[in-house]
């Protein structure tokens, strides 16, 4: 059976962060917030702005911020003797695909603190979401779409990466923002969208890509092509648009059971450039090139 979950509420538009913190009082009525976060993005002042907006409308906050590079179980169960001590009503992640893999995980540890994460990598069976706590994940980058995916990439405590996978990992509200990539460097743009374009090209072409998928993929697909080379030189419009591919590629690829391709690298390989996958055949013809080699050149081209 295919299915095709998405967060509760997704919020997808420029400026559109204080509209969603509000909703956390008002629709929610959260008096205590979480804010996870790394090193960088707190020391740049973009968490205390979200800080700030939260305590105006009442909701006491705490941060954990001390993230880099890719979350470890260890800083999951140091986070988690904060919420613990501090019993928030929703945890917020901010940031790209590491802080949020690190709210993800630690939303679920608090919700099983006895399950042993260190043995799992893929999908994860009799975990649970029954705290009432939620997760609310906003975005500031768009490498990994992980703002709408089930998805959590970490380090477990043998220093190996490990993918958790469970449909609890989506969250209550997701928030993709492109006033957020003003600041951005034109090295972190053109990762950011070579990441969306080779995620969403390989998870095209699995076989267990459902039609739904493909459309939303398709779509990804289309924008980083079009757009990724603008949004490189700045273009704030090319940004926007290309944040809101990462979001949507988000919502395909925890639909995805076998998905190693997740640490692949984000040029063609060698087996690519020679494929002749039927699946690719049609995303080309769809995308108006007249070949999957063409789609691979203009992939290569970005590069």
């Amino acid at each position: 059976m295919n299915t095709f979950n998405l967060p509760k509420k997704v919020y997808f538009k420029r400026g559109c962060t204080p509209v969603a913190l509000r909703e956390l009082s008002e629709i929610y009525h959260c008096k205590k917030a979480l804010l996870i976060s790394d090193t960088n993005l707190f020391l740049s002042g973009m968490v205390s702005g979200i800080s700030k907006q939260l305590q105006k409308q009442g909701i006491r906050t705490a941060n954990f911020f001390s993230l880099n590079g890719v979350p470890a179980f260890a800083d999951i169960r140091n986070a988690l003797s904060q919420a613990q001590a501090f019993q928030p009503d929703v945890i917020i992640g901010i940031g790209g695909g590491n802080p949020l893999g690190a709210a993800k995980a630690l939303f679920l540890m608090a919700n099983n603190p006895e399950y042993d994460f260190n043995n799992s990598d893929g999908i994860m069976q009799n975990v649970r979401a029954d705290t009432g706590t939620k997760l609310m994940l906003i975005a500031t980058t768009f490498s990994s779409g992980a703002q709408t995916s089930p998805l959590a990439i970490l380090r477990n405590d043998k220093e190996k990466l490990c993918l958790l996978h469970s449909d609890f990992l989506i969250p209550e509200i997701s928030v993709t923002d492109s006033d957020f990539t003003k600041s951005l460097t034109a090295k972190q743009v053109k990762t950011g969208g070579l990441t969306v374009l080779a995620l969403s090209l390989r998870t095209y072409k699995a076989e267990n890509s459902s039609a739904y998928m493909q459309s939303v993929l398709e779509e990804a697909i289309r924008i980083v092509l079009k757009h990724l080379p603008a949004a490189i030189a700045g273009c704030p419009i090319a940004r926007e648009h290309l944040h809101n591919a990462g979001a949507l590629a988000g919502t395909a690829y925890g639909n995805i059971s076998h998905i190693s391709h997740f640490h692949s690298p984000l040029y063609p390989s060698a087996e690519e450039k020679n494929t002749t996958n039927p699946r690719l055949e049609i995303l080309a013809h769809n995308l108006g090139l007249d070949s999957i080699q063409s789609l691979i050149l203009a992939w290569e081209k970005l590069t």
